[in-house]
This record gives structure tokens, sequence and C-alpha cells, in this order.
């Protein structure tokens, strides 16, 4: 497209956007929840009829035409995202509902200092499979050594741990979520 063309279809867009901006903005506002929303929207489809400025038809009313219907793109494209967004936060709002309760600040200073006082690939493959829910031949992998060897290093941390965070390993004294018994396949 050649100079000339390109200043042309922004002059068109420009022309169709201010005869047909009342007509827009109402298309958003009748569409939308909330005045805020369709002003978000409105944005979005100003922003996209921009980029695709050089698709503008020439003739006046075959251009408001194209307005509508980059405007129904955009708000489609835009309730799809709040669905995704909604289903998301649906999802968050489920698992939290099926989380236990938060361990109490002082159990979980304790057991990141035992994990500091490890070795930083043993206290790295401990987080990999008590918080990060890894098995241990996954950790092992990231690792980058043998399954077998992660297995060791494992039984050897959690010895090392259970002597550092002392006697009381009951429910309050847990190294992550609860998990079965132990993670290796």
């Amino acid at each position: 497209m050649s100079m000339r063309s390109a200043r042309a279809a922004d002059e068109r867009l420009e022309d169709a956007l201010i005869a047909n901006e009342a007509d827009m903005a109402r298309y958003f506002r009748r569409r939308m929840d909330n005045a805020a929303d369709a002003d978000d929207v409105y944005g979005d489809f100003l922003l996209t009829a921009w980029k695709i400025r050089r698709k503008i038809p020439e003739a006046h009313d075959d251009a408001r035409l194209w307005l509508f219907g980059v405007a129904r793109n955009v708000l489609m494209n835009s309730r799809r995202a709040a669905n995704r967004r909604k289903s998301a936060g649906d999802r968050l709002t489920s698992l939290l509902r099926h989380e236990r309760p938060p361990v109490e600040l002082d159990t979980v200073l304790d057991v990141r200092a035992a994990l500091a006082a490890l070795d930083p690939d043993a206290a790295e493959l401990v987080r990999l499979i008590y918080w990060d829910g890894l098995r241990s031949h996954e950790a092992a992998r990231v690792l980058g050594i043998n399954p077998s060897t992660a297995r060791s290093r494992l039984s050897e941390a959690k010895r090392r741990l259970r002597n550092a965070l002392g006697a009381n390993t009951g429910p309050t004294k847990t190294l992550g979520p609860e998990l079965p018994a132990e993670r290796t396949r």
C-alpha cells in the first residue's frame, strides 16, 4: 500500500469514527453491564479499528457498517475474556475452599529454617516433592540425578528435618501440603 493510500485509509477511519462516535459508544453501553466496562471495550474497539484501518471501505455507509462489524468482534472477544476470567476465578475459589487451614507462622519459620540448614540440593528435592507435588522420580529428573539417588537423599533429608524440628512432627509440623505417604512413582 502506498503512502498516499495509507493516508487515505487513515482519513477514512478518522472521518468514520467522528461521524459514528456517539453510535459506537451507545453500542457498547447498551451491551455491557456498566459504563466503565463499556468504556474499556470502546477503547479496545478504537485500537482494533486503528490496527486494521487499511481494510475500511471507501463508501461512507460501508465504513459505518464495517465499524459495527469491528465493534461486534471486539465485544465478543471481550465477553470470551470475561468468561475465561470468571472460570479461572471459580476454579481458584473451588481450590481454596478445599485447602487445609494455614499452618501457624512459627511452624512455617521452623520448617524454613530446617530446610535452610540442609544441603541446597537436598532442600530443593524436599521442596519439589512436598511443596510442588512432584514424585521422587520427577524431582530426580528436574535435578538431573538418578531416581534411586533421589530417594536415598530424600530419606536422609527427612531424617535431618525430623531431628531439626524435634520430636513434635504431628499435624502442626508438616513440610507442605498433605500428600500420600511417599511419592516414589
